[in-house]
């Protein structure tokens, strides 16, 4: 196959739209498309080899393999060191085990799947600290050639050669259907699967089966086909918002018009070729696939160190970006490219002793904590202590799928329990599970404390789930049914309901599904709150609502853990990362709750705030411990004294 310059053109407009989106260039906010560019190249390259050598009778798959191999593999575990040292030396122990754990996915070709995971799961650490976030489209592409031989081969040995076009085709079709099925089964995690990425691929090994020195564009088709490609890509690059359920029709349009262009391009000087055989592109072209190792762990990492981004900031990240990746090209990607040794000692290099090496470093680090010592005594004493108060109900009783946890969900009082109490509603009752377990145990009160994630546990109130635009959440509703049952059937003295109540209001459906305004979500939630307490009521237990905390500002984290980052010395006292509020009695909650309480006033109210915060300030830190766990829980060591400082300033409501 002739070395086409256009090609590597459309490979730096690929890498170039996914630097500016990392990057935070909010010119194209969808920038991300880029990886679809390359997917649909790497389906025409790679299959174009294939194909063409299985015509002649002369393809090898261990040849194509070591190939592979050595083409890919040498920058990235450069990439796998480097970031490892910077993990090493700045991430914090619960971080540096995340990079690990990541690390053994990368080195196995399947951190998509961990990703996928991570990124999606209940409250889930800030994806833009992970450094090796970006190689779940590696892991993708390696998954595709462990596919794409035995595809290939399959239409060689059975189809005529006539038809392998026709075939490649109707696999594409079929394969655009499935990614479709799971942009709406799956649409917040669609994104990192391989069968959702397939048809991609296979439009470009169907462009590969063409003979395109059969096909010729005159100048005016293929200026005008050229232009509308190029159009499409920038038009789907600016759109916003559409991440949940891609690769859909988005997809869809990019990896065609990137297709089209590949075509066009096959006839000699057509003006779109011209366009992108311009030296500058070609250049950043050569170098793409070590400008996308490079350019995400030295974001990450400097986001990580809580650098401001601004004008300079993206000025050195990209720099940084480009020379790396310029030296890396040249000692590392370019060099070994062309090393060959047998398949079985390729494999041990270059894929056996990085997974056993970060697999181990995986195992001993967790075993250890991740090694808190690393930064001190200080910080060691914080996580010994924050991992003595870990909830060890959390991963059994929150989201469990399980019909019937009330045996083995229980908290308070475990000796000798004169009342009992339910604990519902979302990730805001867990956080405060210790809260009530001081609670439960100084009124003899034995808790039931189970919760469903992002669910606004009422009756009869239908919400959509959360961060997937208007797909309903039938988990919830079908949770808040058990609990409800639960209450109906058990003779529970206390039963308590605890949510982050100001994220629903834009979550909230009408009836026949549509999405409700503000005020009708209002109306909805209160009439849905309601019912409930009238429900609680009717069974004779007192209902009890908590109120909010106070919301962990912005820059927190950064602030609790940078001198820690950093090895500064500083003094440590309560008033250390501590933050101001604005009084919240005006707002559409306060509403909601005051005519709960002129409806129903045996409610009791809980308000957190009263010991988080005094004179609208609150508190950064308990005994130098952080306050939050992550952008909207408490830790449990934080909840905890909580617990035992509203004893001690108020009556005990289970009393």
């Amino acid at each position: 196959m002739r070395y086409r310059s256009d090609i590597d053109g459309l490979r730096a407009i690929a890498v170039l739209l996914v630097l500016m989106f990392h990057g935070g260039l909010t010119i194209f906010p969808s920038g991300f498309i880029g990886v679809d560019i390359f997917f649909v190249i790497s389906g025409f390259l790679i299959t174009s080899i294939i194909h063409n050598k299985l015509i002649n009778n002369n393809f090898s798959l261990p040849d194509f393999y070591i190939s592979r191999l050595w083409r890919l593999q040498p920058a990235l575990i450069l990439i796998l060191i480097f970031t490892l040292i910077v993990a090493a030396i700045f991430y914090l122990p619960a971080d540096f085990i995340n990079y690990l754990k990541s690390a053994q996915y990368t080195t196995s070709f399947i951190s998509n799947q961990y990703f996928e995971r991570i990124t999606t799961s209940y409250a889930s650490p800030d994806s833009a600290f992970f450094l090796l976030l970006h190689t779940w489209s590696l892991s993708i592409e390696w998954q595709w050639y462990l596919i794409l031989p035995a595809i290939i081969y399959f239409l060689h040995r059975f189809i005529s050669q006539k038809n392998i076009s026709i075939a490649t085709i109707s696999i594409a079709i079929v394969f655009i259907g499935i990614a479709f099925y799971f942009s709406n089964k799956s649409p917040d995690k669609s994104y990192y699967f391989l069968f959702s990425r397939i048809f991609e691929f296979m439009i470009g090994s169907s462009l590969a089966t063409l003979n395109l020195s059969k096909i010729s564009f005159k100048r005016n088709a293929s200026l005008i086909l050229g232009v509308l490609s190029l159009v499409a890509l920038i038009y789907c690059a600016t759109k916003n918002n559409i991440v949940i359920g891609y690769p859909d029709y988005h997809a869809l349009i990019v990896s065609l018009a990137t297709a089209l262009l590949i075509l066009i391009g096959a006839s000699k000087n057509t003006i779109s070729s011209s366009i992108l055989s311009w030296p500058p592109l070609v250049f950043i072209g050569t170098i793409s696939y070590s400008l996308y190792l490079w350019h995400w762990p030295i974001f990450s990492t400097a986001r990580y160190l809580g650098f401001t981004e601004n004008l300079y900031f993206l000025l050195v990240c990209y720099s940084l970006t480009f020379i790396t990746a310029y030296l890396s090209y040249i000692l590392i990607e370019k060099p070994y490219r062309r090393k060959r040794c047998s398949l079985i000692k390729s494999l041990v290099i270059l894929v056996l002793i990085p997974v056993v090496a970060f697999t181990l470093l995986s195992l001993i680090t967790k075993s250890y904590d991740g090694l808190p010592i690393r930064f001190g005594s200080e910080l060691s004493h914080i996580e010994s202590s924050l991992k003595k108060y870990n909830s060890t109900q959390r991963e059994l009783c929150f989201n469990s799928k399980s019909n019937d946890l009330r045996e083995k969900c229980n908290i308070g009082d475990h000796t000798t329990p004169l009342k009992k109490a339910l604990l519902i509603g979302d990730s805001n009752s867990n956080h405060f599970w210790s809260f009530f377990d001081v609670l439960g145990s100084q009124s003899n009160t034995s808790i039931t404390a189970i919760s469903s994630s992002s669910c606004l546990a009422l009756p009869d109130i239908k919400q959509y789930k959360w961060g997937v635009g208007t797909k309903i959440n039938d988990a919830c509703l079908k949770n808040t049914k058990k609990y409800f049952n639960y209450i109906k059937t058990e003779k529970y003295d206390f039963v308590i309901i605890g949510e982050l109540w100001s994220n629903y209001l834009n979550n909230i459906a009408k009836e026949n599904g549509k999405p409700a305004n503000e005020s009708e979500a209002e109306s909805a939630i209160y009439h849905a709150l309601d019912n409930a307490i009238t429900l609680i009521e009717k069974s004779g237990a007192t209902p009890i609502l908590i109120k909010e905390i106070a919301h962990m500002p912005k820059d927190y984290m950064d602030c609790f853990y940078s001198p820690y980052k950093e090895r500064k010395n500083f003094k440590n006292n309560k008033y250390r990362c501590g933050f101001k509020i604005t009084p919240s009695d005006t707002t559409w909650v306060e509403r909601v709750f005051n005519k709960i309480e002129n409806d129903h006033p045996k409610v009791i109210f809980i308000n957190p705030r009263l010991i988080q915060c005094k004179d609208d300030h609150c508190l950064g830190n308990v005994d130098g411990k952080p306050i939050y766990r992550d952008s909207g829980h408490l830790t449990d060591y934080a909840s905890y004294n909580f617990g035992l400082d509203f004893i001690k300033a108020y009556k005990n409501p289970l009393d």
